[in-house]
């Protein structure tokens, strides 16, 4: 996950650049075309084993739920790609961050997970952590940042359907592979009807795609789909947020944008949340610790 979590935040760069000659649905559909073509191998090996395709025929709810993770998907990524022509990086990153709270309230609504206290603590820190880096601008009166905290939702969404399929069906290659599948289908409409770019308009491009792409929807989220079948939601939600402090990083080294000293100590605060929700013991926490005998 937090390799996923660092090749999100330098793609926060591609993405941004990426858009010189077309638009950000063209965008997306392109990169996540090369990521199907880049997974459909590793998905083919995978099926071997274990054929996705045989479960989705008979369990109804893994069918929906399958079709939940390309949904989600592509309202995330349609929403924060372009959102990308509106606001800076470290903007984007900071309100995609916003799914760390979604999460742990979202599996307390709809699926009644109790939340730790620590957890609570850890969300308050890393939104703060979050708001810092982000260089404290006037953040909600920007349509920009209005779309990407929208899709901060769907990312939401995206992590619990990831930890409900992944402990059904140890199979992160098929899944991720069906998943970019349906972005392309999402995606090609828009791209055809509303932008209608040429052939030629990707070629200047060509890097940002590929990276965007290979790394980002080829090997990021397919590494997300096995960690989560290791790890509980909430967590990886935490540690999948290290992409705020890679972009603004990124967004400060590659396109010379600002990163502050408040800035470095939001990421700090991002990581001792981390610790906070992953390492401490949960009984630190507890209102009724345990008496000394």
């Amino acid at each position: 996950m937090l390799i996923a979590a660092f090749i999100w935040g330098t793609t926060f760069v591609a993405q941004t650049t990426g858009m010189d000659t077309i638009g950000p649905f063209a965008f997306n559909t392109a990169r996540y075309l090369i990521g199907v073509i880049a997974l459909l191998p590793l998905a083919l090996i995978e099926r071997r084993k274990l054929d996705l395709q045989v479960h989705l025929r008979t369990d109804m709810r893994l069918r929906y739920q399958t079709l939940g993770l390309g949904v989600m998907m592509f309202g995330g990524i349609a929403l924060q790609q372009t959102a990308l022509l509106y606001t800076q990086v470290a903007n984007a990153a900071f309100l995609t961050a916003l799914y760390v709270p979604a999460v742990p309230i979202f599996l307390l609504i709809f699926l009644r997970q109790p939340v730790a206290s620590r957890i609570w603590l850890a969300l308050i820190l890393s939104l703060c952590g979050s708001w810092l880096l982000s260089g404290t601008t006037d953040l909600l009166n920007q349509w920009g940042d209005f779309l990407v905290a929208t899709g901060a939702l769907f990312w939401a969404g995206h992590i619990i359907l990831i930890g409900l399929v992944m402990t059904k069906l140890k199979t992160p290659f098929q899944f991720a592979f069906v998943q970019n599948v349906l972005c392309v289908l999402f995606g090609l409409v828009p791209t055809i009807f509303i932008e209608s770019p040429y052939m030629s308009d990707f070629l200047p491009v060509l890097p940002e795609l590929f990276y965007a792409g290979l790394f980002s929807v080829g090997i990021a989220y397919t590494l997300q789909m096995v960690a989560q079948g290791y790890a509980s939601t909430t967590l990886a939600a935490f540690i999948l947020s290290l992409e705020s402090v890679f972009a603004a990083i990124s967004g400060w080294l590659l396109l010379d944008q600002n990163l502050s000293w408040l800035a470095i100590f939001g990421c700090t605060l991002i990581f001792v949340a981390i610790i906070i929700a992953d390492v401490l013991p949960a009984h630190w926490f507890s209102r009724e610790r345990e008496k000394p005998k």
